[in-house]
């Protein structure tokens, strides 16, 4: 059955919905990093613009509890999400930031010239949004094409094996060997996220 699309539904599908956020300032309040800050430190020396962020215009947390304090609910989930993905997960190795620049209304004090990490948010389906975010229906949607966009390539891997290794797949200018890397390159970023089920 096909349905068509408003302008309404195309909109909202965007890569980058920020007109969806409810303003609740809590991602603005309670950000974190995979980095440890010493290691963010580094990055940004190295030049590495995420890492140059966090550094130079994000605030540091002096501890998870003052974090917690400012955004309880909001630092549980995330402190919960990254226990759940490590059993050997250290709470007090976790740095939180917030941004000085948000405003008392949640409101971004920088917008114009807001930092490119912050114009891309949110940045996938598999960002941990706030319990009462604006970007649930986003998330959703994101992910179901994302793993539709994964399936396509595993249903390709299948049409490969059937090939020979060294067979030359004339419309991609590849042998199948070069283009099964190619595919598991691709898939293997969404690893994490639980591709291998998909």
């Amino acid at each position: 059955m096909d349905i068509e699309l408003s302008n309404e539904t195309v909109a909202y599908q965007s890569d980058f919905p920020q007109h969806l956020c409810n303003m609740c300032g809590k991602c603005c309040k309670a950000i974190t990093t995979a980095y440890s800050y010493e290691e963010l430190k580094k990055l940004a020396k190295e030049g590495q613009e995420e890492a140059k962020v966090f550094v130079e215009i994000f605030k540091r947390y002096n501890s998870v509890d003052e974090a917690r304090a400012a955004v309880p609910d909001h630092v549980e989930r995330i402190l919960n999400q990254l226990k759940k993905n490590n059993p050997d997960f250290d709470e007090s190795k976790v740095t939180f930031f917030y941004c000085p620049h948000l405003t008392a209304d949640n409101k971004c004090s920088i917008h114009s010239i807001r930092p490119d990490c912050c114009r891309r948010a949110p940045r996938n389906g598999w960002s941990l949004f706030p319990e009462d975010c604006g970007f649930k229906g986003w998330q959703f949607q994101h992910k179901e094409r994302v793993k539709a966009s994964v399936r396509k390539l595993k249903e390709y891997l299948l049409e490969l094996d059937l090939l020979p290794d060294d067979y030359v797949l004339q419309t991609r200018g590849k042998t199948v060997k070069e283009m099964k890397k190619f595919i598991h390159e691709k898939i293997k970023p969404w690893e994490k996220y639980g591709a291998a089920l998909w």
